[in-house]
């Protein structure tokens, strides 16, 4: 496939009106959660004090579609849809039990997108009518008497248009690269995306969607998020801690720079890993969550975890969902839309 003809496409599409914003009214967030007691997995959405919640999908082990661990979900630019991935089979199917949905920012209209199995991470694209994708690359292995585990080898960026059709493959499958679309240009030029090389570094590369041709915007960093105007972009950054007597341990920091590079500011000095920066509309302040140490332990699972805020020159840090040792929270977005500005928070 042609770059030339995605850039095509993208603007066509993008001349399509947009459906119009539906749900509560003022600043909101999409949050995807696990709560123990009772147990369930749900995609809500919550104001930015994190009252009012609203869910969207999900509910007990046996509802489908399930939102899974680490759901990130994606906002059409104009905020009147959602995309997420979830489990839409039995559990023990891997890799093809997982599906990308789309529901309305008041949780009518839930519905699959056909024939994306073993995809995740979708992100809208600016023109609203097209959900870019992780789609990975999976070997299985039998681990005892019927019973297989599935292993991942790799990631590469896909994209299908939301209304049906065939997906399209974005950037080359390899063995040991992991690709994962970030974000898009406001004009819906650019594609950032991280990248995990065979030498096991992280970058943010930028994919110039008209030409395919890609160039490396950071190094040592990972999960790029274009500010609303396009000038900054949000990232995070692995850091070690290191203990007297003790195992090193790792710390996510998140940071902002020029989107054309330099100017580099650090947002936040965590005790744990940050993740899941997503930008208010008005570009004055970032929520991100906020997972303790130990979450990297196998037995952590982000329980404890907490929804946070920013401004976006590191000040006014707070809570909007605070910690819970019951309670692990998996991915927030902001939704998008005029009316929805949070602004700068008040210290």
């Amino acid at each position: 496939m042609k770059w030339t003809f995605v850039a095509l496409v993208l603007t066509a599409l993008a001349s399509s009106s947009a459906l119009a914003s539906i749900g509560p009214d003022g600043p909101r967030l999409a949050v995807a959660e696990n709560t123990l007691f009772p147990y369930s997995f749900e995609l809500t959405t919550v104001e930015e004090t994190g009252a009012r919640p609203l869910r969207l999908a999900g509910g007990g082990p046996k509802e489908r579609p399930l939102p899974g661990e680490f759901t990130l979900p994606s906002w059409s630019p104009d905020g009147s849809m959602v995309a997420f991935a979830a489990i839409s089979g039995r559990l023990d199917e891997g890799p093809r039990a997982v599906r990308l949905y789309i529901s309305s920012s008041d949780g009518s209209g839930l519905r699959p997108l056909k024939g994306i199995r073993g995809a995740d991470e979708p992100k809208f694209a600016t023109d609203g009518r097209t959900v870019f994708f992780t789609r990975y690359r999976y070997r299985s292995r039998v681990v005892g008497p019927g019973k297989k585990e599935f292993v991942a080898s790799g990631s590469s960026i896909w994209t299908v248009d939301v209304s049906g059709g065939p997906a399209w493959r974005i950037t080359p499958e390899r063995e040991g690269v992991w690709m994962h679309a970030g974000s898009f240009s406001p004009d819906g030029e650019d594609l950032l995306a991280s990248r995990l090389s065979r030498r096991r570094s992280w970058s943010v590369v930028k994919i110039d969607l008209a030409s395919g041709k890609s160039s490396v915007l950071l190094r040592r960093a990972v999960d790029p998020v274009y500010s609303p105007d396009g000038s900054r972009v949000a990232f995070a950054r692995w850091r070690s801690v290191h203990r007297h007597g003790g195992k090193p341990e790792s710390r996510r920091d998140l940071f902002t720079v020029r989107s054309g590079g330099g100017d580099l500011r650090r947002l936040t000095t965590s005790p744990g890993l940050d993740y899941s920066q997503s930008w208010d509309p008005s570009g004055e302040r970032l929520a991100f969550v906020r997972y303790p140490p130990e979450w990297l332990e196998p037995e952590g699972l982000g329980y404890g975890s907490a929804v946070m805020q920013v401004n976006t020159d590191g000040s006014c840090p707070g809570f909007i969902l605070r910690p819970s040792l019951d309670v692990a929270f998996f991915g927030v977005a902001w939704q998008p839309g005029p009316g929805r500005e949070a602004g700068r928070i008040k210290c």
